[in-house]
């Protein structure tokens, strides 16, 4: 009976927590952007549907031949969105309401890298007289995005054991070993908003385009043991 009292007695005794400390790194790379996303909408009208994508299909390949003689290549334009809805008319309080004709659209994604980053303004503008209606949000991207994500961790974890050996040593105590990380990541590419359509004087000059810089953001949250 003694000795389970006693093997009761220690398992039942709490024990002591590790101490630990908890801080948060960041990291921060900055770099020049080399290629530009760029939403392209073709939208037109017709009295039929097939007339109304006729017309969207033959502008749109007015704005594709265009593309190609700035020497954009096929793999970097994606069809995003490609519709025919029928326009009705509510001012007669009809139901159903009459059609009064059709709407064709077709989106696409265009992608420019490097040296051709210069002529997307120059684009934009020739692009509104082959058929362009509106442009979507520019996109600035850099084609080595995860490398650069990796050197602002490792940027991160760093700022993140200074902090602990700074705490540490302040209050009398060492680092040990490493009990939790966990990091995220901001940044990357960035959105300009604009929409830019075919109201717009197509006979203006081409509207300048600002790459300026790209700025990526990490943080990691690690908790070292303290000895």
């Amino acid at each position: 009976m003694m000795l389970f009292a006693s093997a009761l007695s220690q398992q039942t005794e709490p024990r002591e927590r590790a101490r630990t400390v908890s801080v948060r790194g960041e990291g921060f790379v900055k770099t020049a952007p080399d290629q530009i996303r760029l939403s392209v909408q073709v939208n037109t009208r017709g009295e039929s549907a097939s007339a109304a994508m006729s017309q969207a299909s033959a502008k749109t390949r007015a704005v594709l031949a265009l593309l190609k003689n700035y020497g954009v290549e096929e793999k970097e334009i994606q069809t995003s969105h490609v519709n025919v809805s029928p326009i009705l008319d509510y001012s007669k309080n009809i139901q159903p309401p009459p059609i009064l004709g059709y709407n064709g659209s077709n989106d696409f994604s265009v992608v420019f890298k490097g040296k051709m980053m210069d002529n997307v303004g120059d684009f934009m503008d020739k692009a509104v007289k082959a058929g362009a209606t509106s442009f979507g949000g520019l996109q600035y991207e850099n084609s080595k995005q995860r490398e650069l994500e990796r050197d602002a961790l490792k940027k991160a974890a760093s700022d993140a054991q200074a902090r602990a050996d700074v705490l540490a040593k302040e209050l009398g105590a060492t680092l040990g070993r490493v009990m939790t990380i966990s990091e995220s990541v901001g940044g990357g590419p960035m959105p300009m908003p604009m929409m830019r359509t075919a109201m717009m004087d197509a006979s203006s000059s081409a509207a300048p385009i600002m790459t300026g810089e790209l700025s990526i953001s990490t943080q990691v949250d690690v908790v070292f043991e303290l000895k």
